[in-house]
């Protein structure tokens, strides 16, 4: 089973391991905990190992979740396996990337 985690570092949330059916289900009930604090503006990819389609359909779950608060949230490092399926998905203009 893959693993992912989530830590909170000030206004940035980062994400670590692997992002696939296996992981993001956990991984979005523990963010969602974090996103009942203080803003999240930044979430941070450069620990993803490895996603697939989940992954990249939690980061819309959490756009969903910023814009809702109407909190700014940006997505930072993502891995060119992420980044081929936000484009392939027409996303990009969504998912606000750096």
């Amino acid at each position: 089973m893959a693993e992912a985690t989530a830590t909170r570092e000030g206004e940035t949330l980062r994400i670590c391991g692997e992002l696939d059916f296996d992981s993001v289900a956990e991984l979005c009930e523990t963010a969602c905990l974090l996103f009942q604090a203080t803003p999240i503006h930044r979430i941070d990819l450069s620990g993803v190992q490895r996603s697939n389609s989940a992954g990249v359909a939690l980061l819309v779950e959490w756009l969903s979740q910023a814009r809702r608060r109407q909190w700014p949230l940006t997505f930072v490092n993502i891995p060119p396996q992420m980044r081929a399926i936000i484009e392939v998905a027409e996303l990009d203009t969504v998912l606000l990337l750096d």
